[in-house]
């Protein structure tokens, strides 16, 4: 009975180290639908400290972190009065813009995750569960691979950017990318690359 016992476990253990092999290669393809959204406290673990460029700090402080706050607001509720919606908090004509991964299944979205965090990190740089990873960031070509948007373009702005918003005044997108940049430093870029990443 022991070693029947042995043998189902072993089974069982080349089965799970397959399906781990299997799920592993098909979870770093980048149009996989297994990159699943983190939130935005994934990201500050790392990018709110002064030697990576405070990318957390700049996302804090603009419109984007207020986003879904927004919606909670007196003038939202003006807003959503003049367009016929009833609450502004809970109508995806307004989520849709205000929130990250909006609609999006459970399965894509982990626990640390929360939508009243507004238009976070990943609603321009991709799902992050694969490329969060330090040992897959420092690597410019592993990150793409799992998933990273480095240079989201004018494009992912104007998805909500755009005239089918109740508040649209124009938008110029090099003036509106400016305002949110968030570079790396030089000098992080060059020890990363003594680490054995890329730049």
């Amino acid at each position: 009975m022991r070693r029947l016992r042995q043998g189902v476990v072993a089974v069982m253990l080349l089965v799970a180290g397959g399906a781990g092999a299997l799920l592993e290669s098909v979870h770093a393809r980048a149009d996989s639908i297994l990159h699943r959204y983190v939130g935005v406290e994934t990201c500050e673990i790392c990018h709110s400290s002064q030697r990576i460029g405070r990318q957390f700090f700049v996302w804090a402080a603009s419109p984007h972190a207020r986003a879904y706050q927004d919606l909670l607001t007196p003038k939202a509720r003006e807003i959503a009065s003049r367009l016929k919606i009833a609450n502004p908090a809970k109508d995806g004509r307004c989520l849709s813009c205000h929130v990250t991964a909006y609609r999006k299944p459970l399965p894509e979205i982990l626990s640390t995750f929360r939508m009243t965090d507004g238009v976070q990190c990943e609603s321009c740089h991709g799902p992050g569960e694969d490329y969060a990873h330090f040992s897959v960031m420092i690597n410019r070509s592993k990150s793409k691979l799992a998933g990273l948007v480095l240079r989201p373009d004018e494009n992912t702005c104007k998805t909500c950017h755009n005239p089918a918003s109740p508040t649209f005044k124009g938008f110029d997108y090099h003036t509106a990318r400016a305002r949110i940049a968030h570079p790396i430093p030089k000098e992080y870029k060059k020890e990363t690359v003594e680490m054995g990443g890329e730049p």
